[in-house]
């Protein structure tokens, strides 16, 4: 034991003195450089070429230890050697190169969009020296492109990420086969095409993209050091397009990639904390989708390990914090433990509080936070949590104007929170806002688009929540028509299609109770039966499917008095009642359902055995429903009519007595 703890004495020490090497190398070189600065000073031939070396050292070291002063020196020598090399110099093309490429660094360390944009500006100038059979053009392609496709992430201009697409494809043919760069461009155009579906939804964008990172990842074979980037770069695509597709071999596949990629990256690397990220947030993605407790478990651990080599003082600590708590909100969705909730929402303040007014990710932490504390609203109750979830929802609308790609979900989040207010005040004006503001996400949801179904059926649903609030007809018709929209975007096949169904059945149902056409109900009872036939045994909605169908054969009896819907009615309600043992959260539902019915059938036959029956039910409900309870008094009013009649047809007493006391208690 004490050898083995000699060997990882000696080899940390080494480390430490390597590192200390590389330090003093590096501000040994830098030091030169200003020296050689000082011997050739302004005026001498060589001066601007000192300066630009001198820029070069200081924006290396500021790639490894992150100094932004360094980062400012640089920036400022890089513009002073540009104004030496006027138009027509040799080296005119590689300073705006030089200072574009620092100005970009420096935009990704504070998020100032001004320095983005002068960035692209230099760049376009860079590529305007460098014509067709220049060296160095496909690097100013690609440069420019990127620029483009990072201003594209913050603002959502699509013909940013248009021109960086095309920019991108033009540096790929300048790359040959045998092109060392080649690997570079595929990638390149690959995470450009991934980023224009995530806005637009078109799949071919994103076969396209994975096309393009396989055939760049055989660029580079085991033992490259670029390898881990590109296995990441892989999984995140086949992500989405699991996200698309549903497909679980492209989720899997995305895992092990994720897997390979942080094997290649030890403990000192400087992209573990990146891999060790992208894996927790896919096992977490994962776990959503199959409710495996272990893969979030997993995820949880992962995402700490990644805060920990993320300290205090470091430029992306902040999404390492929203990435964890993203997934302990998961984890107390799943298991309710408030403590993971609390430690959540202190984690998401911790990141919102690095992410200051000007920070271009201020709005996803504003978004996370509104989330979370939304959710310990749901939990608790507590008024207070929701008007900041939606104070910060609005906040986060406000970052992302008109053209912004992430517009339609804040419109969506704050309409969510909106709604939940209206739910617990029942204040009109929040339902209104909900409406109009679904409506603005509609329109950022043309035909073709991907989320077009989720928007139609969102302010459908609004609509039909007004319409139960203020009763106007319009409301309701509308309703109907864009619940009819979004189910014809949602064909055989579509995960979301069965829930289009009930919507649909359930805003006709709400029409024929107010106007009583005939037509409503039949196409409410056919909408039923498609639906239930996407219900298979096992599946969890299929006791409601059952329900849904009977009670609405149920109100077709009552309005054209055929026995024969009120004799399948009460078997698709026994078959429900079935799917829901004691403990089912909806059993005294189904229990009362099927009780209500068994006396509609007494009542046209006469046969006593169904009224018994019925008030067995009922009584077996009122077990299920303790003072208090919203259902009760119902129950009990009921059970009350059923012994009423049961009094008319023996006689006894007793039955008309406990009547009496039941209509007495349900008031």
């Amino acid at each position: 034991m004490l050898a083995a703890f000699l060997t990882v004495f000696v080899f940390v020490v080494l480390l430490m003195c390597r590192h200390k090497d590389i330090a003093e190398d590096v501000a040994e070189n830098v030091e030169e450089c200003r020296e050689s600065l000082r011997s050739c000073p302004p005026g001498y031939p060589r001066h601007s070429a000192f300066l630009s070396n001198l820029a070069n050292r200081l924006h290396s070291r500021f790639k490894q230890w992150e100094s932004l002063s360094d980062l400012n020196e640089a920036i400022e020598l890089h513009r002073a050697a540009l104004e030496l090399r006027t138009p027509g110099h040799s080296d005119r093309s590689m300073s705006l190169n030089n200072l574009a490429t620092s100005l970009r660094d420096r935009f990704q360390q504070r998020g100032v969009i001004y320095d983005l944009n002068e960035a692209i500006e230099l760049h376009r100038a860079a590529l305007e020296l460098r014509p067709l059979g220049n060296s160095a053009r496909s690097t100013s392609l690609s440069n420019l492109a990127t620029g483009l496709q990072e201003r594209y992430h913050q603002q959502g201009v699509l013909s940013d990420i248009d021109e960086a697409i095309e920019l991108h494809r033009a540096a790929l043919l300048l790359c040959p086969s045998d092109d060392s760069d080649r690997s570079m461009s595929l990638n390149n155009l690959a995470t450009s095409l991934r980023a224009r579906f995530q806005q637009r939804g078109i799949v071919l964008d994103i076969d396209e993209a994975i096309e393009l990172h396989r055939a760049s990842l055989l660029l580079r074979p085991p033992g490259h050091s670029d390898r881990s980037v590109f296995l990441n770069n892989l999984a995140l695509s086949l992500q989405d397009r699991f996200k698309q597709r549903g497909v679980p071999s492209d989720l899997d596949e995305a895992i092990v990639l994720h897997r390979a990629a942080l094997e290649l990256c030890p403990p000192g690397h400087s992209n573990r904390s990146t891999s060790l990220n992208n894996l927790a947030t896919t096992l977490q993605y994962r776990f959503q989708q199959r409710d495996v407790l272990s893969d979030l478990d997993e995820a949880i651990e992962l995402h700490r390990a990644a805060l920990e080599l993320r300290p205090t003082g470091h430029s992306h600590r902040s999404a390492f914090l929203d990435s964890l708590a993203n997934s302990l909100r998961d984890k107390f969705q799943q298991q309710g433990v408030l403590s993971d909730l609390n430690e959540a929402i202190e984690l998401h303040r911790a990141a919102l509080e690095l992410r200051p007014t000007g920070c271009s990710y201020r709005t996803s932490s504003l978004n996370n936070l509104a989330i979370s504390l939304q959710v310990r609203f749901e939990r608790l109750g507590a008024p207070s949590d929701l008007d900041e979830a939606i104070e910060f929802h609005r906040a986060a609308l406000e970052l992302r104007p008109p053209g912004n790609f992430e517009r339609s979900t804040s419109l969506n989040n704050l309409t969510n929170s909106l709604r939940a207010r209206f739910q617990l005040q029942g204040i009109l004006s929040d339902l209104d806002e909900t409406i109009e503001l679904h409506r603005a996400a509609l329109l950022l949801h043309p035909p073709g688009h991907s989320d077009r179904s989720a928007s139609l059926s969102n302010l459908a649903m609004s609509l039909q929540v007004r319409f139960k609030q203020g009763g106007a007809p319009s409301d309701l018709d509308e309703a109907i028509e864009f619940h009819r929209a979004a189910l014809e975007l949602r064909p055989p096949g579509n995960s979301e299609r069965s829930a289009s169904l009930v919507n649909l059945a359930n805003s006709l149902q709400s029409r024929f109770q107010q106007r009583s056409i005939p037509s409503d109900l039949d196409e409410v009872i056919e909408l039923h039966r498609t639906a239930l036939l996407l219900h298979p045994f096992g599946h969890s909605d299929r006791s409601a499917s059952f329900t849904n169908l009977a009670m609405s054969l149920h109100d077709r009896f009552q309005q054209l008095g055929v026995l024969s819907d009120l004799d399948e009615s009460i078997e698709l309600h026994r078959v429900a009642l079935n799917l829901r043992p004691t403990g089912h959260s909806h059993r005294s539902a189904s229990l009362d359902s099927l009780a209500n019915s068994l006396r509609d059938k007494f009542q046209q036959r006469g046969v006593l055995s169904d009224l018994d029956e019925a008030i067995e039910l009922h009584r077996a409900a009122l077990q299920l429903h303790s003072p208090g309870h919203s259902a009760r008094s119902t129950t009990l009013n009921s059970l009350a009519a059923c012994l009423q009649d049961r009094y008319h047809q023996r006689g006894v007493l007793s039955d008309l007595d406990e009547s009496l006391e039941l209509h007495f208690a349900a008031h």
